[in-house]
């Protein structure tokens, strides 16, 4: 069984990040938020959270923005040969 995931939305910050917001056709209602940056292929995994309404959401990665950004910049890349 395959499952349907959708990109629904994309929140741009500063320094070139953004947020993406998936959402997958299942039986759960939850959003997945990953941290992007242009240019990049990584992706760091935020938050899981049901939709409330945008504002809400916009208050959700504002708070949790910062902390990813230095988690993102801080981890180490893992290449394969």
């Amino acid at each position: 069984m395959e499952k349907q995931i959708k990109v629904i939305a994309r929140y741009y910050y500063k320094r070139d990040y953004f947020v993406e917001v998936s959402h997958e056709d299942s039986y759960t209602k939850s959003r997945d938020y990953w941290l992007c940056k242009r240019g990049s292929a990584r992706k760091l995994f935020m938050f899981s959270s049901p939709f409330k309404n945008a504002p809400t959401e916009e208050r959700m990665i504002l708070k949790k923005i910062s902390p990813c950004i230095e988690r993102y910049e801080n981890t180490v890349s893992i290449r394969t040969a």
